[in-house]
C-alpha cells in the first residue's frame, strides 16, 4: 500500500512559533489563561482570546519587503509555517529541487484573513466610493493566500482554498491527498486571525463564546476565539523513501459525512449520525486497539462535547479524549491543521496531554492528567456548522 507520508510541518499559534516550541508548552502543565479581548466595541468588551504569537517572520527570498510589510498577520504566519516545513523536509533531496517543479500543489485555507482588523474602514470607502488599492482589496478573498503561497515559493502545480467552516482543515487535507494522485508533493495548510470585530461579534451572537476554555467541565460556556497557522507537506510513501525523507507519520484515511434533514444550520443532530458515520468509516477496517486516543473537536461548548463524547463511545469506546482547545481556543481554518499537528507529535513523543480546566467531570475516558502512550494510531475530530463532520486517522 502507497501511503501518504508527512515529510515537513510548520506551525505557529498562542503557544509557540515553531512545533517544538508549541509542543513542549502543550504537554506542560504550565497554563496560560486567555487575554481580555482589545476592542472600542461596548458589546464585545470582556471578551477573551488566544492571540497568536508573533514570529520573527524573514522575508522569503524574491520577495520585496513593501509586499512583505503590506501583509495580513495570517498571510506572514502562513508564509513563516511554509518556511518551517520546507527546512524540516529539505529544499534539495538527493537532486530534487520540488520548489521549482510543476508537480506541486497548494491547499491553503483561511476563513478569517482580512487585512483590516475592523470591517469599518472598508464600509468608509464602500459607502464613499473611495479607491481601495489591488494590493489591500485582493486580501479580502479567502484563497488569496493560497495564490500567495504558490507565487511565493513557485509551486506550479494546482493551487485551491477550501471552505468547509471549523471542518475546513481536514476537508483540505482530504483535498490535498486526492492531488497526490497527479502531484509529487502537496502543501497543505490553514491560517486565521479571527480575533476581530466583526468575526467576534458574530460568534458572540451566535452563543459560542465563553468566559474560559474548558471542554467537556461542566461549567462550560463556549468557546475561546483563538488564531493560528499550520501545514504539512505531503507525498507518497514511495517517493519519500526514494529520496531519503524524514517520515515523520501518515494520513491514514479521511472520512467525511453531514447530518442531512436531522441537523439545523449551527447544531447537530443530537443522535450524532453525521459524526458516528465519519468515525465508523475512518476507522473500519482498522485494529481498534492500536488507536491511542481521540482529539475530539471538544470546542467547550455546553451541547456538542457531551453529545462528541457519547458519540466517541458508540465507536471507539474506552479510548482516551483529549481536546487540545483547553490551550489554543478555536482557530477556525487552522485548527484541524494545527491539531492535527499536535496529534502527530503526541504519537511521536508517546504522550497524550491532560485536559485543561476539568473541575468538574464525570466522563469517565477525558483524563485531567497526563499519559503514557505505547499505540502507533490517533482519530482527530473536526465537526462544522451545518452537520458537517470530519475525522481523519493518523498513523506512526
Amino acid at each position: 500500500m502507497n501511503r501518504v507520508a508527512i515529510t515537513g510541518i510548520g506551525i505557529v499559534d498562542n503557544l509557540g512559533t515553531n512545533p517544538n516550541e508549541c509542543f513542549q508548552n502543550m504537554i506542560t502543565d504550565d497554563y496560560v489563561h486567555p487575554i481580555d479581548y482589545e476592542t472600542e466595541i461596548e458589546s464585545l468588551k470582556g471578551l477573551k482570546c488566544f492571540k497568536t504569537r508573533e514570529p520573527e517572520w524573514i522575508v522569503p527570498e524574491g520577495m520585496r519587503v513593501p509586499l512583505h510589510n503590506s501583509l495580513t498577520v495570517a498571510s506572514k504566519n502562513a508564509l513563516h509555517v511554509i518556511q518551517q516545513a520546507t527546512e524540516h523536509m529539505g529544499r534539495v533531496c538527493k537532486g530534487v529541487d520540488y520548489t521549482r517543479s510543476t508537480n506541486v500543489a497548494v491547499v491553503f485555507s483561511s476563513l478569517a484573513a482580512k487585512p483590516q482588523t475592523e470591517a469599518g474602514p472598508f464600509v468608509d470607502k464602500l459607502r464613499g466610493g473611495k479607491r481601495l488599492s489591488p494590493r489591500t482589496a485582493v486580501q479580502y478573498l479567502n484563497d488569496f493566500t493560497a495564490g500567495l503561497i504558490s507565487q511565493t515559493f513557485d509551486f506550479r502545480g494546482a493551487c485551491v482554498s477550501m471552505d468547509a467552516a471549523c471542518a475546513t482543515g481536514l476537508y483540505s487535507i482530504d483535498y490535498a491527498m486526492h492531488l497526490l494522485k497527479t502531484h509529487d508533493y502537496v502543501v497543505v495548510g490553514g491560517t486565521d486571525t479571527p480575533a476581530v470585530d466583526d468575526d467576534m461579534y458574530l460568534f458572540n451572537q451566535l452563543g459560542a463564546l465563553g468566559t474560559k476554555s474548558s471542554p467537556f467541565d461542566k461549567t462550560r460556556d463556549g468557546f475561546i476565539m483563538g488564531e493560528g497557522a499550520g501545514c504539512l507537506m505531503l507525498e507518497k510513501e514511495h517517493n519519500a523513501i526514494a529520496r531519503g525523507a524524514d517520515i515523520l507519520g501518515y494520513i491514514h484515511t479521511v472520512s467525511h459525512h453531514t447530518d442531512g434533514q436531522l441537523g439545523s444550520p449551527t447544531s447537530p443532530d443530537l443522535s450524532m449520525t453525521g459524526a458516528i458515520s465519519s468515525m465508523r468509516e475512518a476507522t473500519s477496517g482498522l485494529d481498534k486497539d492500536r488507536i491511542g486516543f481521540v482529539n475530539a473537536h471538544g470546542t467547550s461548548t455546553p451541547v456538542g462535547d457531551d453529545l462528541e463524547y457519547g458519540a466517541i463511545q458508540q465507536v471507539i469506546p474506552e479510548t482516551p479524549v483529549i481536546s487540545f482547545k483547553s490551550k489554543i481556543g478555536h482557530s477556525l481554518a487552522s485548527s484541524g491543521i494545527n491539531e492535527t499537528i499536535y496529534s502527530l507529535m503526541c504519537l511521536q513523543n508517546s504522550v497524550i496531554p491532560k485536559n485543561f480546566n476539568i473541575d468538574e467531570c464525570d466522563l469517565e475516558f477525558v483524563y485531567k492528567y497526563s499519559q503514557k502512550l505505547n499505540k502507533n494510531l490517533a482519530v482527530k475530530n473536526s465537526f462544522a456548522f451545518g452537520g458537517k463532520s470530519s475525522t481523519l486517522v493518523l498513523e506512526v
